[in-house]
């Protein structure tokens, strides 16, 4: 069993059992037991200092703030190259913005595997943290931007 079937197949539901994350799976409509892909949430709080100069602005400087993490996000070795990785986090952006509706967040964050990973973030807007250039987020607003 891989990492990601043994995230799926066991993590992935207890964490969901405890709270801790949500993990949303992409299936084909003719055969629901295949998995395409899939993407975790969870909420995490990242320092001030973690964005960029221009996105820090509005942001409190002293006390930890609130955002959310794309944990994971993956598509199976069958199935990429047909854009389900834009399609799933399009999906999770989408989810991010209706739980920002409800409880206050910053910003989407992930913390990319490699370079190349990376690299898919910053095409549709990511911005790597300060700190960490395979940390990368997203502001809330931009977000919402996306989407109007």
């Amino acid at each position: 069993m891989g990492e990601l079937d043994y995230f799926l197949g066991k993590v992935a539901m207890q964490h969901a059992d405890k709270g801790i994350s949500r993990t949303f799976v992409m299936v084909p409509e003719e055969n629901r037991t295949i998995i395409i892909g899939f993407y975790t949430l969870t909420v995490c709080e990242v320092k001030f200092d973690q964005f960029a100069s221009d996105d820090s602005k509005p942001l409190p400087k002293n006390h930890p703030i609130p955002a959310a993490k794309l944990a994971r996000l993956a598509v199976a070795r069958d199935f990429r190259g047909q854009h389900f990785g834009t399609k799933l986090l399009i999906h999770a952006m989408e989810s991010f913005l209706q739980a920002q509706s409800v409880v206050g967040m910053s910003a989407l964050f992930v913390n990319a595997k490699d370079d190349q990973a990376a690299c898919f973030y910053r095409k549709y807007g990511f911005s790597p943290c300060s700190d960490d250039p395979l940390c990368l987020y997203l502001p809330t607003d931009t977000i919402r931007r996306a989407f109007q």
